[in-house]
């Protein structure tokens, strides 16, 4: 989880705020600790921690510049935008995420933070944030992105001969102009049902 709170910034910039506050309350607070005065994707990557097997989560705060470096390093950002919204993280900028050329995963964050671990839901709300983007890169994140980042895209991911056949099925509701449109307008767990692996 990363740059997912403005407090977060400003702990890693200036050593103050909630963060700091919390740490005070419970005398865990190192006094010798001094902030590196940056913000966090730059902190971790002078840590050596940031390549092109790294999840990022999140990523609330991040402007230009840390998206840029995600995208240097081969990183992958999971963007959990219906938590973000309920927790008061803020809004992810969906559309500068996929601009800057960093690997866009979606993922549901936790039953802490939403009402159902439904991707479908998490694609509704990407779509309403980034209404111009395709459809179609919408579910790229929902499936071979999140393959990718995991290391599974030989196997999962897209529908390709030697892949494993983990598939579901989604019921349509009559006529749709535009079977992707349809899948990022909300599908309900009662329309989703898994095909038996053969």
């Amino acid at each position: 989880h990363l740059g997912e709170s403005a407090a977060e910034v400003e702990f890693l910039k200036h050593g103050t705020g909630p963060c700091r506050a919390a740490l005070d309350e419970v005398g865990k607070w190192d006094a010798s600790w001094l902030p590196p005065h940056c913000n966090p994707v730059e902190y971790l990557d002078r840590m050596g921690f940031i390549d092109d097997r790294i999840l990022i989560v999140h990523g609330v705060q991040f402007g230009a510049d840390e998206l840029r470096r995600l995208a240097e390093k081969g990183a992958t950002i999971v963007t959990c935008p219906r938590g973000n919204i309920r927790t008061g993280a803020g809004i992810p900028p969906i559309e500068e995420f996929f601009e800057s050329g960093v690997r866009v995963a979606v993922g549901t964050d936790s039953l802490a933070s939403v009402s159902d671990l439904n991707i479908f839901s998490e694609l509704v709300e990407m779509r309403r944030l980034a209404p111009a983007l395709p459809a179609r890169v919408l579910l790229e994140s929902a499936t071979i992105n999140g393959a990718r980042a995991l290391g599974f895209e030989a196997d999962f991911g897209t529908i390709d001969p030697g892949k494993r056949d983990a598939l579901i099925t989604v019921q349509l509701d009559g006529y749709m102009p535009s079977i992707e449109e349809y899948l990022v307008s909300g599908i309900e767990a009662s329309q989703i049902s898994w095909i038996p692996a053969s």
